[in-house]
């Protein structure tokens, strides 16, 4: 059964399996460390909703409301064009021609990056800060990770050159380096578990050493396949309230999840699951 701190911040899902000492943490980065990206799915699932709204079903908005809800946060942290291929099936399900995904892809990235760019010029005018586009507590923890040697290592389903730009305005890239990982050209091959795999083989690392950070089911799954913990952030990223996601809790318990959080706020906490209390040479007090 799930343990959880006194206030439930923290649940530990699965405390039996060995694990560590940890030298390395994979993050997912929308909706993990960044927040230019919130609320995309208010864009796509209302979208996806009209265009199974106009094959003719007689399903309520209601009903594919919950559908294509499922789908979409089942396959977050995969390549977007994953979701848009789901929807295709779905239309064709309907009986109507399958569209070409491609064609829903650019729609929907068009208005997703008409409303990062107005979340990035804000960052760069001073109207916010980049910590207000972050999850709560996401610098912090990446400095304390940093600190303590750690090898930290980006892997999202959005494309590439965005994540490389974004974590840059996010000023997050000197933790990073190049070890930012993404599909190029929103190639729907990428995968994550690929990026832990090549990872473990050219540090020379045992899965047990790697922790993986994220709010879809992807990188729970790929953790759970090589071995490496998996971290589920349930995150709040509208509200950024530290209150769980329960939807998002679902899906990442489903695909594996070992430890759930709601953000990082409470990093001291965190850092005692990886067995990285405060103190020590090279660390903060």
């Amino acid at each position: 059964m799930p343990e959880a701190t006194a206030d439930s911040w923290l649940e530990i899902v699965r405390s039996d399996r060995p694990r560590g000492p940890f030298r390395a943490v994979v993050f997912d980065f929308d909706g993990t460390l960044s927040l230019l990206r919130v609320n995309w799915q208010g864009l796509m699932i209302p979208r996806m909703v009209d265009i199974l709204v106009a094959t003719g079903t007689s399903e309520t908005r209601h009903e594919l409301q919950a559908l294509v809800t499922e789908f979409v946060t089942r396959l977050t942290g995969q390549p977007t064009m994953l979701q848009m291929e789901a929807l295709a099936d779905e239309v064709a399900r309907r009986g109507q021609p399958r569209p070409d995904p491609q064609v829903h892809f650019d729609e929907y990235l068009e208005l997703l990056l008409a409303q990062t760019a107005r979340r990035i010029e804000a960052v760069k005018s001073g109207q916010a800060s980049a910590d207000d586009m972050l999850v709560p507590g996401s610098r912090a923890l990446v400095e304390q990770l940093a600190r303590r040697g750690l090898l930290l290592v980006i892997s999202s389903g959005t494309d590439l050159a965005h994540v490389q730009s974004e974590t840059i305005i996010l000023g997050l890239d000197p933790f990073f380096g190049p070890r930012i990982h993404g599909p190029v050209k929103n190639d729907p091959a990428f995968s994550k578990q690929r990026v832990l795999e090549e990872l473990i083989a050219e540090q020379g690392l045992r899965g047990s050493e790697v922790a993986c950070i994220g709010d879809g089911p992807a990188e729970m799954l790929a953790a759970r396949n090589v071995g490496a913990l998996a971290i589920g952030v349930a995150s709040d990223e509208v509200e950024r309230s530290g209150r769980i996601n329960t939807l998002k809790r679902e899906h990442l318990l489903r695909a594996g999840a070992e430890v759930i959080v709601p953000d990082y706020r409470r990093i001291d906490d965190l850092l005692m699951v990886l067995g990285l209390a405060r103190g020590g040479e090279g660390e903060t007090g």
